[in-house]
């Protein structure tokens, strides 16, 4: 019951998602064949992190709160309180709750890239689908660390305002890793950037496994709050 109901909850948002991304995509279908590899796969991660973005800051959820269809809302829904009411732990909540909205980002990523491929034979033609595969394991788990923030702010924040602190979040990160205000090894935008598999033709380790610490970190701090919390 929990599955289903936390599925019907983000589908939408999930669709919407991928679907205003994929139009998005398609501007590299335009790009002229002349274009240095280099530029045409720096665009790639560009778009690849904005789409990390938005499918993280619409996924993640409202932790153990019900979060409306397909829309950002202050307050609690009005079935909050029969969530809550539900013979389950709220470890349990947060645990499915969570799972679902990661498993979709999880899912639209390699969705959002295979859209890429398809659209752009230019892509096509300068990059092997093993270098892309091995991309999206590295947006998986880079992606991770923000869409668990997500999740922690969404345990004392409304919908809406949960949504904006995750971009502000994520425009910040962008901003320490652009003035390289962050040591290489713990640079998660670099690592879907400059530094990606596509770009440098190495996975970026250290910074995939910080991600998955911080990931857990968050988790952990999300759990304290929903168990302390009163509703």
């Amino acid at each position: 019951m929990l599955w289903q109901k936390g599925w019907l909850e983000t589908r939408f948002r999930l669709l919407f998602s991928l679907g205003m991304l994929s139009l998005c995509s398609v501007s590299l279908h335009s790009i002229a064949p002349s274009t240095k590899t280099s530029v045409l796969l720096f665009l790639v991660t560009f778009i690849s992190q904005a789409m990390v973005i938005t499918v993280c800051a619409m996924q993640a959820g409202a932790g153990i709160d019900t979060q409306p269809t397909f829309q950002a809302a202050k307050g609690l829904h009005g079935s909050t309180q029969f969530t809550l009411s539900l013979p389950v732990s709220r470890l349990r909540l947060l645990a499915v709750r969570t799972a679902i909205g990661w498993l979709e980002t999880a899912g639209a990523i390699p969705v959002f890239l295979c859209v890429l491929w398809f659209v752009s034979p230019l892509l096509k033609s300068r990059t092997t689908p093993f270098a892309l595969f091995e991309y999206a394991a590295t947006l998986i788990v880079c992606a991770s660390m923000l869409y668990f923030l997500s999740v922690l702010l969404a345990t004392f924040l409304d919908d809406m305002w949960r949504t904006w602190a995750t971009m502000i979040a994520a425009c910040a990160l962008g901003w320490l890793s652009y003035n390289h205000s962050l040591p290489l090894s713990i640079d998660i935008v670099r690592a879907t950037g400059r530094n990606s598999t596509l770009i440098a033709h190495t996975m970026p380790w250290s910074a995939m496994a910080f991600s998955l610490a911080l990931a857990a970190i968050f988790f952990v701090a999300a759990l304290k709050v929903v168990q302390t919390r009163e509703y």
